[in-house]
This record gives structure tokens, C-alpha cells and sequence, in this order.
């Protein structure tokens, strides 16, 4: 006879994989075990077997939940019927605000992909791959001028990429600086450039 489901594992499984990405964040994945992850969510080891069935397991519901969830917001904010500047700003606004919102998770996407298997980690690139999309259509509709060459697209797409993703090694939402004012400083200097002022 089948296990019948708790009515509250959903709850459960999702404390499994909030307390084992505050334990990747900090200690990284390779060096936190299953052990950690039971005694962190005040659970037996073999319970923990009942949500995953392994240490990958964990990393990739992690890493794939918060990837989709990034792509779903994106999606909807480049959908707006709004001018492409506007809807640049609030892919970079909501880019910020899901990272900071969810600090633990990005920095493990950022580090431990590596140890995902195969099949996994190529699903997760492809989901990034369309968020990178979406971003070139925007830089596109904003410039099509400079996007006229093919090979550029990539690059300029890759280049604010690379500062939304690493910018979040080093911030956090408490200090002196708010999502919202890092976004719009984001917006500003990668569409009008460091010498202007920002409005």
C-alpha cells in the first residue's frame, strides 16, 4: 500500500530546503551533509530520505525552484505594455529584488552548479539561457542600432549578467543602500553611463 502524504509535507519539504540553503551559503555544499541538514531542521537523517533522496537532489530543487521562479517574474515584467526603457528598469528592479530576497539560493546557483550531474546542470544553464534572452530582447528594442551586429548581442547581455549575478557576493539588503536604489543605479549606468547624473 502506497505511503499516504502528510498534510503538511509541502511545509516541510520547503524548511528542508530553506535551512539547507542557509547551510550551502555559508559552509558550501561539498562540505555540509545530510547529517548537517537533519540537525539544522531538528529531524532524524532518515527523514530527510521521506523529501530527497539525496544531497544533489536538495541542490537541485534549490537552484532549479529559484531559477524558475526568476524566469516567470522576468517573463511577465518584459511582457508589460510598456516602453523597452521601462521595462528595463523593472527587470533590473525585480532581478535585485527576487537576488536579495533570496540571497542564499543565488550564491549557491552562482557556486555549486558544478556538482550537479550532467542532465541537471544543462537544464539549469538552459533556464538561464532564457533569462539571457529576454535581456537581449530588451537591449534590442532599446538599440537596435548597436544590435544590428549579430555578434555583440551576447556579449552586451553577458556583460550586465555578469553584474546583476556577482553584484549579490558582496550585498546584502540591510546595509546602506536598498534594493530598489541599487537597481535604479544599475538601470542607469548600464544605459546612459558613470559621467551622468542620475535623475
Amino acid at each position: 500500500m502506497s505511503r499516504v502524504r502528510a498534510d503538511d509535507y509541502d511545509d516541510k519539504k520547503q524548511d528542508i530546503l530553506d535551512h539547507s540553503a542557509a547551510l550551502f551559503a555559508e559552509k558550501g555544499f561539498q562540505t555540509t551533509s545530510m547529517i548537517d541538514i537533519a540537525r539544522a531542521c531538528g529531524a532524524s537523517k532518515s527523514n530527510l530520505y521521506h523529501y530527497f533522496s539525496s544531497k544533489e537532489e536538495v541542490l537541485y530543487a534549490i537552484t532549479s525552484g529559484h531559477t524558475r521562479a526568476m524566469h516567470a517574474e522576468l517573463s511577465e515584467v518584459a511582457a508589460l505594455p510598456l516602453s523597452a526603457e521601462e521595462r528595463f528598469s523593472r527587470f533590473i528592479g525585480s532581478f535585485v529584488k527576487l537576488a536579495a530576497d533570496s540571497r542564499n539560493e543565488h550564491l549557491i546557483l552562482m557556486n555549486d552548479i558544478s556538482f550537479l550531474p550532467e542532465d541537471k546542470r544543462e537544464k539549469l544553464l538552459e533556464m538561464e539561457g532564457r533569462i539571457i534572452r529576454i535581456l537581449i530582447d530588451l537591449l534590442q528594442e532599446i538599440n537596435p542600432g548597436t544590435f544590428r551586429a549579430s555578434e555583440v548581442k551576447t556579449p552586451y547581455a553577458m556583460l550586465l549578467f555578469g553584474m546583476l549575478i556577482w553584484t549579490f557576493t558582496w550585498y546584502t539588503k540591510g546595509g546602506p543602500v536598498s534594493p530598489e536604489d541599487l537597481a535604479k543605479r544599475i538601470s542607469h549606468l548600464f544605459l546612459y553611463g558613470f559621467k551622468s547624473d542620475l535623475p
